[in-house]
């Protein structure tokens, strides 16, 4: 089980050298604007866009699929709450299900696949360094605030890159547990969930172990919170930022009006 969310492949298609405060914004308006669209139509155009963004990337699309199988899970189960808890005209060859559960569990569904996809395709394109930088520019008029921006978007930017690092340490141990006779797939719920403290407890000693590493590893560097640091690569927008900010602007708010 590998998790593309959170990991950045380097390129050089247009979506990689765009600039990260546009693709950050254009990720914010458009997972709003996928929980936006009601209509079918309007659901498959922003379907058919995600695949162009996608091509245009440059991102092989069975690496976008493996960033959303692990969240397949949670697209069915949201799906099936409305189905079975949506009021409405009821499905004669399904219990408890309504037409109008049916069809709200489908427009959630891809709402959430399409959010992903968008929160995918922003980390793979932007190095974790020029989202943090995305997120400082964004978060500035809180400094008259006081408050501490810099750690703010340290935090999401390690949260970000440990979302890969824990699927694949689970991968790991769970793989590594089943080879020395662990069953946790047979059994009652009981003994299911005694199954899996051999799996919780090296899962979350790896995890105290990488974040000690982690605190060593900023001390030696010389991280100071609160002091401002320089950039060596300057970034600036360019015609072509702007002209896909007011492109994507337009196509986001035509889908929420069909």
């Amino acid at each position: 089980m590998r998790a593309t969310l959170g990991q950045y492949l380097p390129g050089e298609s247009a979506v990689h050298k765009a600039d990260p405060r546009i693709k950050l914004f254009l990720m914010g308006l458009g997972i709003g604007a996928a929980f936006q669209i009601d209509t079918a139509v309007g659901l498959a155009l922003f379907f058919l866009l995600c695949i162009f963004l996608s091509m245009a990337s440059r991102i092989p699309f069975k690496r976008l699929i493996k960033g959303l199988v692990p969240f397949f899970w949670l697209f069915a189960f949201t799906a099936l709450l409305h189905v079975f808890m949506t009021p409405g005209d009821p499905v004669a060859s399904i219990p408890y299900a309504t037409w109008q559960g049916l069809e709200s569990g489908g427009k959630v569904g891809f709402q959430l696949i399409s959010a992903i996809w968008l929160s995918t395709l922003m980390t793979l394109t932007t190095s974790p360094l020029e989202m943090v930088w995305a997120m400082e520019w964004y978060m500035q008029p809180l400094k008259y605030l006081k408050v501490p921006i810099d750690e703010i978007a340290l935090l999401i930017m390690l949260a970000i890159r440990f979302i890969p690092l824990l699927f694949e340490e689970t991968d790991r141990i769970l793989k590594a547990q089943k080879a020395r006779g662990v069953d946790i797939e047979t059994g009652g719920l009981l003994r299911k969930v005694r199954s899996l403290v051999p799996i919780l407890v090296p899962l979350l000693h790896s995890v105290f172990r990488r974040a000690d590493d982690l605190a060593i590893a900023l001390t030696l560097r010389g991280y100071t919170p609160g002091i401002q640091r320089t950039r060596m690569k300057q970034v600036r927008a360019g015609f072509a930022d702007f002209a896909s900010l007011v492109v994507m602007t337009v196509l986001f708010a035509t889908l929420i009006r069909l």
